[in-house]
């Protein structure tokens, strides 16, 4: 009896941690969805936009996407040091890209806010978190 009630318990927390993965993800992809794909293309096509595609992005070298013009404080900040688009890094870009890479074109602010139009509902670690678990199956 106790070997059937642990087997259970094991699909259990297997079937629940799934489901929070999945439940991450499809949120995550909402979340880039809403804040990143009017200027960021999120498929497989690796279409450039208003910014470079997305697919890849995660440990990718920041700058290096073919055929997108990249302004020139994001050039200079790319050019200067070997920079990556670590989990960390995206963090922080999607926190504040101003403080991040100073004079980005992601930047664009509102009047009424210290924070990228396109990152104002993104000040939540979790929000952040989901996107960037998202933003990692883009491989």
């Amino acid at each position: 009896m106790k070997h059937k009630l642990f087997i259970f318990m094991l699909m259990v927390v297997f079937v629940l941690g799934w489901w929070l993965h999945w439940s991450s993800i499809e949120k995550g992809e909402r979340l880039a969805v809403a804040n990143c794909g009017g200027c960021h293309d999120l498929s497989a096509k690796k279409k450039n936009k208003k910014g470079p595609y997305l697919w890849g992005i995660v440990n990718r070298r920041a700058g290096i996407v073919d055929g997108f013009e990249y302004s020139e404080a994001f050039r200079q900040f790319a050019d200067s040091r070997q920079f990556f688009w670590s989990e960390i890094n995206l963090d922080m870009l999607i926190t504040d890209p101003d403080k991040l890479i100073p004079g980005t074109r992601m930047a664009e602010k509102e009047s009424d806010s210290k924070h990228a139009k396109a990152f104002k509902n993104m000040q939540n670690l979790d929000n952040r978190k989901e996107l960037i678990v998202f933003l990692k199956m883009l491989d």
